[in-house]
């Protein structure tokens, strides 16, 4: 069964975010998001620590499998599509820490 998250967007407007972890798919506000298997793992990972900082080599490690923080600009690269395929920011850049998803909790 689809979960439903209630983001809170950057423009202080509320989103839905239905997530299907047994398929692999997203929708957002109703609307597919076509997101790649890794797009989806690294929103999959945002999800399970909603409203904390993951960091860029926490992300590496359970998206991508990397034992050593590595090249952390793929996960830029990543997450900017990814916002991008989301349609709204909700995906928060934390200076020099990592990425945050904001959920509004109900």
């Amino acid at each position: 069964m689809p979960e439903m998250l209630w983001l809170e967007l950057m423009n202080g407007e509320t989103g839905a975010l239905e997530i299907d972890a047994e398929q692999k798919t997203a929708r957002m506000n109703g609307q597919p998001c076509h997101l790649t298997p890794q797009e989806f793992l690294l929103l999959a990972r945002l999800i399970e620590e909603k409203n904390k900082i993951v960091s860029r080599t926490e992300l590496l490690q359970s998206a991508w499998g990397y034992a050593s923080p590595g090249d952390t600009r793929t996960v830029d690269v990543h997450i900017q599509r990814l916002r991008k395929k989301l349609g709204v920011s909700c995906i928060e850049t934390v200076f020099r820490a990592g990425y945050r998803l904001q959920c509004r909790e109900e």
